[in-house]
This record gives C-alpha cells, sequence and structure tokens, in this order.
C-alpha cells in the first residue's frame, strides 16, 4: 500500500519482506488449486475447519467485510498476526 492512506482498522500490517513471502504462499497456492478468494469463502473454510492461512487485504473497501474473520479465526484457534 503505496502512498495510500491506511485504515487505523487494518492492524497490523506485513512488512516488505513478510509480503513477498506471502504473495509466494499465495502463487503456490493458486497452483495446486488451493486457494479461495473472499470473504465469504473464507468464512466457509474456517467454519469448516480446512482453513490453514487467511490473507486478509488492508485496502478492502469497506474494510467492515473482513473484520468478522481475525473473531472467527481466533473462535477455530487459527492464529493470526
Amino acid at each position: 500500500m503505496t502512498g495510500e492512506a491506511v485504515n487505523p482498522k487494518a492492524y497490523p500490517l506485513a512488512d516488505a519482506q513478510l509480503t513477498i513471502t506471502i504473495l509466494d504462499l499465495v502463487q503456490q497456492a493458486a497452483n495446486y488449486k488451493q486457494l479461495k478468494k473472499g470473504a465469504n469463502e473464507a468464512t466457509k473454510t474456517l467454519n469448516r475447519g480446512i482453513s490453514e492461512f487467511i490473507v486478509m487485504a488492508a485496502d478492502t473497501e469497506p474494510l467492515e467485510i473482513l473484520l468478522h474473520l481475525p473473531l472467527l479465526a481466533e473462535d477455530k484457534v487459527l492464529f493470526f498476526r
């Protein structure tokens, strides 16, 4: 997110090195056809207990679409940072 105003609710944000690592993981998941996109798909995989890693975009508009995911992940014992 270069040059854009960051929503204060979008915390914590990944640094540059972690962003590159996350993008590599997302590309690998896409190559293996294991990638799910969107808040609804993320919610479904959390509820089913099959998600291991969820990436949330800080530039989502409105950000409130994603704010339930950390709470749900915490309930399902999926760690987030």
